[in-house]
């Protein structure tokens, strides 16, 4: 090698290596967030916390971070992440007004935002006017509404009848993917997964189960997803890998065509009846791409928050045979409608079993973590003066496991929501967030929790005890 290479090498290196410890002084020593506590890695760069999203760590990460540096945590420079209920209330209150961040990005669809994923405050509350009414718990407890989830309870055990093992997490898929294309296109054109084994829905849910895994790559990183994508499915005999979101939106668009060709045909009491006959604010009829988007969005959070969140209890209440049994009793004691299932009046007020669901959401959140919103301007949070265009979010699974709010906080006890009374409730009730909190609370929350109670109250506990015991493979 030349002496003139060597030089431009040599010039090249030192460079760089001047770069990298500029980088390196000015984070530690000089950046606005450099008092904010965490780990030191993360306050020089981003990329050590998009390691451990792209392994599906990061949730998990957070949290461990949380307990050893506290309720504020510097988790990439100009990212900061919360733990504590007052922070929570700044932050996500209806007072507060910060826009959501550009990670929501990721959640276009069709070149349109739904009501999930504007930005903006004021741009939020007016797309939220055409669809609050429907989600609101006097709309979806409604008889009409209710009755599908009901019917697909009953589809769904004698599915399970049929074998002595099942994989839980893909029977709920089903049962969830079911209720919410009910509720948002009406029986006719809704799916049927549950019966139908061979339908091309269900062989679409499976691989959004594996596209699932692959989206924080996606996200972080879409160029090396695309490459990765293109690799594996030249190399397997799946030429379609990580190709059901694609086929879900294509679908979905289809539905969405089927139905407003013929708009006379669409159900009352479905999300697509309500969105294709609101209105802009200019008096015009919403887009047809933007209604899909919106529907989209919503099978997006329904099915996946349903199916994550039932999973999880009966997980649960396999590893606690002793609350499986207080359930029964519990359900056994209430008078069953003519479908077999307990009214869901009388679901809703059946302590033990609110208590099992609330305390797995608890130890299972079903959010990412990633509710992110941007400081505006220069503000304090928890005693900490923040820069604006700071990204702020709350840790769901760090203000759900405080030891001091949830004692031995890692183990399953229904109880305390039982106990609970007065202040100590109230205390819980402000560190528990599993759809998210204040004024962009998760609309589906309500189908959420008419599902579960609705599938549990029937999962066998009521007059088949022993032929449907819940209990782990491992």
């Amino acid at each position: 090698m030349s002496l003139v290479a060597s030089s431009v090498w040599a010039t090249v290196f030192l460079s760089v290596l001047v770069l990298v410890l500029g980088r390196i002084v000015y984070a530690l020593h000089l950046s606005p967030y450099r008092h904010i506590p965490g780990p030191r890695v993360c306050k020089i760069t981003q990329y050590w916390t998009l390691w451990h999203d792209i392994r599906l760590r990061r949730v998990d990460k957070i949290r461990e971070w949380h307990r050893r540096y506290g309720d504020v945590v510097l988790i990439a420079p100009g990212e900061v992440s919360f733990s504590d209920a007052g922070s929570t209330r700044e932050i996500y209150g209806s007072s507060g007004g910060l826009p959501k961040s550009r990670y929501f990005d990721n959640f276009v669809a069709y070149c349109h935002r739904s009501v999930f994923s504007t930005l903006g405050v004021k741009e939020h509350q007016e797309v939220l006017k055409r669809t609050i009414a429907f989600y609101r718990p006097t709309s979806v407890f409604k008889s009409a509404l209710l009755q599908p989830v009901r019917d697909n309870v009953k589809k769904t055990l004698n599915q399970l009848a049929r074998r002595t093992e099942n994989d839980m997490l893909v029977v709920c898929n089903l049962f969830s993917f079911d209720n919410i294309t009910s509720l948002l296109y009406g029986p006719d054109l809704c799916t049927r997964t549950i019966e139908h084994e061979s339908c091309f829905e269900r062989t679409m849910v499976a691989g959004w189960m594996t596209v699932e895994l692959w989206n924080n790559l996606l996200y972080n990183f879409p160029l090396t997803h695309k490459v990765i994508k293109a690799v594996l499915s030249y190399c397997s005999d799946e030429p379609g890998f990580l190709a059901a979101d694609d086929k879900l939106a294509d679908w979905n668009m289809k539905r969405v065509d089927a139905a407003l060709s013929k708009p006379e045909n669409i159900a009352v009491n479905s999300l697509l009846y309500v969105l294709s006959t609101a209105k802009t604010s200019d008096g015009l009829p919403l887009p047809k791409s933007w209604i899909a988007a919106e529907l989209l969005d919503n099978i997006h959070a329904a099915q996946s928050t349903v199916a994550l969140a039932l999973t999880y209890v009966l997980w649960d209440l396999a590893n606690c045979p002793e609350w499986q049994r207080r359930i029964r009793v519990e359900l056994s004691s209430l008078p069953l409608n003519d479908d077999g299932l307990p009214a869901v009046s009388n679901l809703q007020s059946a302590p033990i079993l609110d208590a099992c669901i609330t305390e797995s959401s608890r130890l299972h959140p079903l959010s990412s973590g990633r509710a992110e919103r941007v400081v505006p301007a220069n503000r304090a949070y928890n005693g900490i003066v923040l820069p604006a265009n700071t990204v702020v979010s709350t840790s769901t699974l760090a203000i759900h496991h405080r030891p001091e709010v949830f004692p031995n906080p890692q183990a399953f006890k229904p109880e305390r929501w039982l106990h609970a009374k007065g202040e100590v409730l109230h205390v819980m009730q402000s560190c528990y967030i599993p759809f998210g909190y204040g004024a962009r609370l998760c609309l589906v929350r309500g189908l959420h929790g008419s599902s579960i109670r609705n599938d549990e109250s029937d999962n066998g506990s009521v007059r088949h005890p022993k032929r449907f015991a819940t209990r782990t493979a491992l």
